[in-house]
């Protein structure tokens, strides 16, 4: 019942506020120069503004996404290159990053490319749970697996970056759900096979966040049912995401780091 009382007064105007932010960045730019990374679903959210932090820091950044026209957008705002790629068909996944290995020697990844879904338990449709499950689930654990090849082989030490979600701490009752706790646990296993290889593996778990997957903006970051009172902005998501990309995350191995404004430790819902 409170629940639906907050989300009425949320929905009202006169409810409604700016909350003021001032989001700390930190030059990154002796860290990642020379260093080449790739990022999925960089056309727009979470993905855009990490592939933007680590171009403004001095590195090579490659996004990829289905949309060309998004990409071309994307890549020209960013100021980086892009490759077209479709995350849920694994042969494409090998042959895109087949070309880019050829050229480049990617030493960072951020799988980023993540749908939403519709519906819960009861009312999910078997389309929308394999759009899901593909690209979230299959899309990260194959572009993992042929980038760290690739590492491997020429002997590559980095980075890669899962983004998971707060959503991993709810009880699985939606396809997106049950996706995120997957990439967490996926975090896990790449971290333990790959870390003998100079690999770090972690994932960043976001609460609720200022893009258009939910339907939100940063000027409008107002939210009674996050502890902090409002979510958060894609630049703070983007700015912890470096701090694990770059070598000062060479010991944190295999976890997730949750930036939720306290959202996850209040609610399962």
């Amino acid at each position: 019942m409170l629940k639906k009382i907050l989300k009425i007064l949320k929905a009202l105007a006169f409810w409604k506020k700016v909350v003021p932010v001032k989001i700390p960045i930190k030059d990154y730019c002796d860290l990642f120069e020379g260093k080449t990374a790739l990022v999925t679903g960089g056309t727009g959210g979470i993905g855009f503004a990490i592939a933007k932090r680590l171009t403004e820091a001095g590195c090579s950044v490659i996004i990829l996404a289905r949309n060309e026209e998004r990409l071309k957008k994307a890549s020209q705002q960013i100021g980086c290159s892009y490759r077209v790629l479709d995350i849920s068909d694994v042969q494409d996944i090998k042959k895109v990053i087949s070309a880019i290995y050829e050229a480049k020697s990617p030493d960072i990844l951020v799988n980023s490319a993540g749908v939403m879904g519709k519906g819960r338990f009861g009312n999910v449709e078997v389309e929308d749970w394999d759009k899901v499950i593909n690209t979230n689930v299959r899309g990260t654990f194959f572009m993992t697996q042929e980038v760290s090849k690739k590492m491997i082989e020429r002997k590559i030490k980095g980075h890669i970056l899962n983004l998971s979600s707060s959503s991993a701490l709810r009880p699985c009752y939606s396809a997106y759900i049950v996706s995120k706790h997957l990439v967490r646990d996926l975090t896990q296993g790449f971290a333990k096979e790959l870390i003998r290889h100079g690999i770090v593996v972690n994932a960043i778990a976001p609460g609720p966040t200022a893009t258009d997957m939910i339907g939100a903006d940063e000027n409008d970051l107002a939210n009674l049912e996050v502890p902090t009172g409002r979510i958060a902005t894609v630049d703070e998501i983007a700015n912890y995401a470096l701090s694990l990309l770059s070598e000062m995350g060479n010991m944190v191995v295999g976890s997730t780091l949750y930036v939720t404004g306290g959202s996850g430790i209040t609610t399962c819902e």
